[in-house]
């Protein structure tokens, strides 16, 4: 995570006298209700997450093994909810901001926290508080500014933060919610039930979707094999009348080429429905870079191809504005070399992918995030990535269609890129396991899909038989 990452404060350090058990180990979703909120902030990129615990501490913490956590136990808990946010702030350190989340509150996304840090960063002056609201009510989860921490960690110990929503009432920027369940907390039983009830078949978002996002590698074919379904799902496509745009992360390939495989398959497509993270990377650079900029390009011929056509000057390794890192199955290290000296230089370092491995029919073989974390492991800088997980390649993909996050549909078979980046730009999600990760890897990872299937053909029965309810 980089320096000036926004941090979570977890509280979850309550008694929990109305269940009779810890309201933290409740289930959801197949996962301890801490657990489930823990892998919600870290999906949503937030950096570090500080758990604080108290009552039954003991029994709960081995819920959060092997998570990326940083664990305070408050022994003061039965003092308040001051006493858990005064030492949450004690961890902060150099974080610029902190989202606290209640333990209780099931239906809190990693969309809803990036957008709450997104107002923060993207208002000016930045605003000092930001919560969340439904109809006209503040509430959890709440971002504070880094200059609240003094305030917070000087609260009475039966004083929760929101008690600065009365002194700095001018200083809240919220960010309504068009679903009260958002901010729902499991205060009691009967509520927790009504909670679980309220969890659809996760089918039921099908008929609403209009538009999709799909990879390709791993999820239309597998080398040059097609995958199960993929005619079928193409003519579903078709049927619904639904606009589709076919991206992937790998930047060594034209868009002619995917068209080009396409056709070889069965599958007739125009370019306009395929968009690759080269494509993205040469958008996002005509945008933000300086006409007649000079790139040094770790790459394919599609790289490239599409950063030339964008009137950008392709430079052999002496000097550069950029430097673009794709995949690139020849590279030398004399490549490497040249890239690692322009980004000590003041090259900007432009990843267009962070995938550390790619499908190939025989196995998995380095893919361009391997080659990322050795340029960033010789010069001590992180690139700007612009394929997934980063919203960059989705959110052109989006505009090119005219659609919105809500009601259009990503499918991808990796979960720490397809996935992931599906969910922190709020969109549903579908995995099938026709590729990188299984069932097992999604039993073990803090990102959950909201569908998952075995392929394309398993995505496509599902979809007409809800359909025809």
């Amino acid at each position: 995570m980089p320096d000036n990452a926004v941090a979570a404060v977890l509280l979850a350090a309550g008694g929990s006298s109305r269940f009779g058990q810890p309201k933290q180990l409740l289930d959801w979703e197949g996962r301890p209700m801490i657990a489930h909120l823990a892998d919600v902030a870290w999906a949503a990129g937030l950096s570090p997450i500080i758990v604080i615990l108290g009552a039954e501490a003991e029994r709960i913490a081995p819920a959060l093994a092997e998570r990326p956590v940083q664990i305070l136990r408050n022994y003061r808990w039965v003092e308040g909810l001051g006493s858990s946010v005064a030492l949450g702030v004690s961890a902060l350190m150099s974080s610029p901001a902190a989202v606290f989340l209640q333990v209780d509150q099931p239906f809190v996304t990693p969309h809803l926290l990036r957008s709450l840090v997104s107002r923060w960063r993207d208002t000016a002056p930045r605003p000092e508080i930001v919560a969340p609201t439904w109809e006209g009510r503040l509430g959890s989860p709440v971002l504070f500014d880094q200059l609240l921490f003094p305030e917070l960690a000087q609260l009475a110990a039966d004083v929760g933060g929101r008690a600065l929503f009365k002194t700095h009432a001018e200083k809240i920027l919220p960010y309504p919610v068009t679903d009260p369940l958002l901010l729902a907390d499991a205060d009691n039983p009967d509520v927790y039930a009504q909670l679980q009830s309220a969890r659809q078949d996760s089918t039921a978002l099908l008929p609403s979707i209009r538009a999709v996002i799909s990879d390709m590698d791993g999820v239309l074919w597998r080398g040059s094999n097609p995958l199960p379904g993929l005619r079928d799902f193409f003519a579903l496509l078709e049927e619904r009348g639904l606009d589709y745009m076919l991206v992937t992360n790998n930047a060594n390939q034209s868009v002619a080429h995917y068209v080009e495989k396409l056709a070889h398959l069965g599958i007739p497509t125009a370019p306009e429905h395929v968009l690759n993270s080269a494509e993205a990377a040469g958008d996002y650079l005509a945008e933000h870079a300086p006409s007649h900029a000079t790139v040094y390009v770790v790459g394919g011929p599609g790289l490239r191809e599409v950063l030339a056509r964008h009137g950008f000057i392709l430079t052999d390794g002496d000097t550069a504005d950029y430097v673009v890192v794709g995949w690139n199955p020849t590279f030398t290290w004399e490549d490497m070399a040249k890239a690692t000296m322009l980004i000590r230089q003041g090259a900007r370092f432009i990843g267009t992918n962070p995938d550390r491995s790619f499908p190939l029919e025989k196995g998995l073989v380095p893919g361009a995030g391997a080659q990322l974390a050795l340029l960033e492991a010789a010069t001590d800088v992180a690139p700007f990535v612009i394929g997934k997980p980063e919203p960059v390649l989705y959110e052109q993909a989006m505009l090119r269609m005219h659609a919105s996050p809500e009601t259009t549909l990503v499918i991808g078979d990796r979960l720490d890129t397809d996935i992931l980046g599906g969910l922190r730009l709020g969109m549903p999600t579908a995995m099938v396991l026709s590729g990188i990760n299984s069932l097992e890897d999604v039993h073990h990872s803090p990102i959950h899909p909201d569908l998952i299937f075995d392929d394309l053909k398993a995505l496509a029965v599902a979809w007409r038989a809800r359909l025809e309810r």
